[in-house]
């Protein structure tokens, strides 16, 4: 199938996603982990890769707090929206703008970074147990990877709590299966991602849930009216269990504890 761009639905992308109340909170809980949980990010200005970094939401909010940020990504509309969104938050010298794959950006980088983010691409990738090698390879030692990934236990649980049994036995029992929003995406279960990450020497050091509770209430409650109270009770019990092994996309604050590896 091939890993999936988003051109040609970059608005509709932008809207459905961005646009939204489930937007909002996975922005405000993502950027709170990020903040609390790699070290020196809120007052150290970094080298930071933002790969597959899309529209350039989090990339522009990096550049806020005064970091340099490479973003790459595949789809030619969604970067031409993260450089209107740039430069309407008067950062656009501080974002470098690569129209690369992960993999083709790591194939000609020529430097390693103190942190590399890769948000909600995995999922959307044929090989994301190769790419994470190649995310590792840009990671210098002893920084940081900020890895997010829809979660298949998520996942299962709104299948069956919209009825539809069949499939989530299905996925249950043979695995995950490319199907989601869009163009279809493969939900991935923490344990297996894991394992992809300490075989490039990178140690998960914070875990957490993303979007817990937002998609499973009725629409009169996770209107604007709501979102704030219901943002901060998401940041409150993203890292305690049972609810973090439950969000929309587990988070991963990995630190790498070992040389990159080179390019095989």
């Amino acid at each position: 199938m091939g890993d999936v761009s988003f051109d040609r639905i970059a608005d509709q992308f932008d809207s459905d996603i961005y646009g939204s109340t489930k937007g909002a909170v996975r922005l405000a809980v993502l950027w709170s982990v990020l903040r609390e949980d790699v070290p020196g990010l809120a007052d150290q200005p970094m080298r930071i890769l933002d790969a597959g970094g899309g529209s350039g939401h989090m990339a522009v909010r990096l550049a806020g707090l005064g970091h340099s940020v490479v973003l790459c990504d595949i789809s030619e509309e969604m970067l031409a929206k993260a450089a209107i969104r740039a430069a309407e938050a008067g950062v656009a010298d501080a974002i470098d703008i690569r129209h690369l794959s992960i993999q083709g950006y790591a194939d000609i980088a020529d430097e390693r970074f103190d942190l590399v983010l890769c948000h909600a691409v995995l999922e959307w990738l044929d090989d994301p147990k190769s790419v994470v090698g190649d995310l590792a390879r840009l990671v210098k030692q002893g920084g940081h990877l900020s890895v997010m990934f829809y979660n298949r236990f998520a996942s299962l649980l709104k299948r069956t709590l919209a009825g539809d049994f069949e499939a989530a036995l299905a996925d249950y029992r043979t695995g995950p299966i490319r199907r989601g929003w869009g163009e279809g995406a493969t939900a991935l279960d923490n344990e297996t991602v894991v394992s992809w990450l300490e075989d490039h020497e990178l140690e998960v050091t914070a875990r957490a849930g993303i979007r817990i509770f937002h998609d499973h209430l009725v629409d009169e409650l996770r209107g604007p009216q709501t979102l704030t109270q219901l943002i901060e009770l998401e940041k409150a019990v993203c890292r305690s269990e049972p609810f973090a092994s439950l969000g929309q996309h587990t988070h991963l604050t990995c630190r790498r504890v070992g040389p990159p590896a080179e390019h095989a």
